[in-house]
This record gives structure tokens, C-alpha cells and sequence, in this order.
């Protein structure tokens, strides 16, 4: 139910929030132009308020979101009223337990890809990414680790030489973008060791491949070009036993890369590449070691930069 009302001689009040799933009285939700603010039960929509014919303060009140409801879905921002000298636009309600921030920042189906892989799994036709490998290593869809929901993608090596890859095309070719994994990492050991990287042919493994995370031997984060093999190796060590959040921005003459939100300075490539047409993210050995395992979950590519959150 939405509420609203005006008096001519005092200020209008603002657009009624919607009450939340969580139930209680729906009061009135903030917007701009003098409009007052009031709570809402669950998540508020922040309504646009009319300015009143009345004396408004200068730059208006601006409205407050809604409390929290015991099940609360996301608020969404208001917008700004009419009247009312530089009145701020209304903030929609604070979502109930289990809801999102109303207004929050840019969702998962707003990005270019965005998978973690609680729907169809790699290989699948309904899915963006198709399996590769040789060399006995395997890859499959597993519920036994998940850094969200109960789905994971899990690569295994074989104490060999080998590949096993979940590729993507759907967001390619591409020059100048963010990419973002969560992964998971079980006593990889041995010689140089990939574990994502991007494409100039989707055909592995011809073309040029930009390394974006390998192991050089030394368990540091490292990157590395196919073609000349030059490399750069952090004083970071790979995080193993534990999800941690791998993020890299390539441009058409550097790559940077970031872990847990921070920049590693020490590890991103100055050097011009090509265009990409794939992306891998896996695990692939050139020479033996020990068997190991990557996990991998909730990987998103984006025009920016998409964040640990």
C-alpha cells in the first residue's frame, strides 16, 4: 500500500516506502525538496515527494531508508522530488535480514559475465564456458567447496604434465577489461604451473597466452607470456587452504593484478598485447609434481572493475 499527502502552506511529505516482507506499518519513505522522512517495516522504496507550497529550509530534508524488517527484499533509491530548493533524492530502505542495501552497487546480471556456477555447469550447453583438458587431468562441478551457494568448478592435476580449463568466448575479443575469480588452492607443487590466462586463439594451445596466474616453482603469484616466456614474480606467496579473491585489469599495453582487493605493484606486465578471444582458468603443468587441486567460484568480467564484494 503507498501513502502519500500534501497541506498547501507546509511541506510536502515525501513518497511512501513499501513495507517489507517482514510486515509493520508502512510510514512515509524519504525523498527531496523539504519532503519528511519516516520508517518503513522491511525494505523501503524511496517515493519522489512534491515539494509543499510552504516555507521549505534551503537544500530540503532529505529522507532516511527504511528499517530493516525481519525478511526484507532490496530497497531501491528514491528519486528526486519536485520543489524544494537542491533537495537530496530520498535513499530507499535498508533491506531486511537476508536483503540487499536498496540503491547498493551494480548487480551480477548487469556485468558482462557473471558465473557462480549454481546453474547449468560447464560443458553444458545452457553454459558460457566449455571444458578442455589432456594429459589425465580432470575438471568437473563439484559440492564439496563453494566460496558461495554449494557449487564449485574443481581442476586436478595429475602428478604430470597437462591441462585441465573452463574457456569463455562469450565476452571476447576484448583489449581493455576487469575480471574477477574466487579460488581455492590444495598443494599445487611443481616446475611452472598456469592457473588463469587469456587467449589469442581458442584452439590450446596455439596463439599467445597471457599468464595471469601461475606458479613458477617458488609459490608466488607470477604472470607470464607464452610466446617469450618473460615472467614477473611477486614477493606475494599464492594463498593455499583458503578462498581468496583474484582480480586483474588488462589494457591494450599493461596488466594489473590484485589480490583480496589489494594491488600487486610488483607483479603486473608493461607490455603491449594483442587482442584476447578467451579466457581460461584451470590448472596446466609443463613438467611433473605433485597431484594438486584448484577450485574455482563466482567469476565476473566487466568494462570495470568488478571487486571482492
Amino acid at each position: 500500500m503507498l501513502v502519500a499527502c500534501s497541506d498547501a502552506g507546509s511541506p510536502a511529505a515525501g513518497g511512501a516506502g513499501a513495507a517489507g516482507t517482514g510486515g509493520g506499518a508502512t510510514t512515509f519513505g524519504g525523498s527531496s525538496g523539504g519532503g519528511v522522512s519516516g520508517t518503513s517495516a522491511g525494505s523501503g522504496v524511496g517515493g519522489s515527494g512534491i515539494g509543499g507550497a510552504g516555507v521549505i529550509p534551503a537544500g530540503g530534508l532529505s529522507g532516511t531508508g527504511g528499517v530493516g524488517g525481519t525478511v526484507g527484499t532490496s530497497g531501491a533509491a528514491g528519486s528526486s522530488s519536485v520543489g524544494g530548493a537542491s533537495g537530496s533524492s530520498g535513499a530507499g530502505g535498508a533491506s531486511g535480514a537476508g536483503g540487499s542495501a536498496g540503491g547498493g552497487a551494480v548487480g551480477c546480471a548487469a556485468m558482462q559475465l557473471c558465473d557462480d556456477f549454481e546453474g547449468a555447469p560447464p560443458g553444458d550447453a545452457a553454459s558460457a564456458w566449455k571444458i578442455i583438458k589432456n594429459g589425465g587431468y580432470a575438471l568437473e562441478t563439484v559440492t564439496t567447496q563453494a566460496h558461495s551457494g554449494t557449487h564449485s568448478v574443481h581442476a586436478m592435476a595429475t602428478a604430470g604434465s597437462g591441462y585441465a580449463y573452463i574457456e569463455e568466448t562469450k565476452t571476447f575479443p576484448a583489449m581493455d577489461f576487469w575480471g574477477r575469480a574466487f579460488m581455492r588452492f590444495q598443494a599445487p607443487s611443481g616446475g611452472h604451473e598456469v592457473f588463469a590466462g587469456l587467449d589469442t586463439n581458442a584452439n590450446e594451445a596455439q596463439g599467445e597466452q597471457v599468464r595471469l596466474l601461475n606458479n613458477l616453482g617458488g609459490g608466488k603469484v607470477s604472470t607470464n607470456r607464452r610466446s617469450n616466456d618473460n615472467s614477473k614474480t611477486s614477493s606475494t606467496s599464492i594463498p593455499m587452504g583458503t578462498w581468496f579473491c583474484y582480480e586483474w585489469h588488462e589494457t591494450p599495453n599493461e596488466l594489473h593484478i590484485f589480490l583480496d582487493g589489494k594491488e600487486l605493484t610488483d607483479v603486473g606486465e608493461p607490455w603491449v598485447e594483442p587482442a584476447f578471444v578467451s579466457l581460461v582458468l584451470g590448472f596446466e603443468r609443463f613438467s611433473g609434481g605433485m597431484p594438486g587441486d584448484v577450485w574455482i567460484d563466482d567469476v565476473a568480467i566487466n568494462s570495470t572493475q568488478v571487486g571482492c564484494n
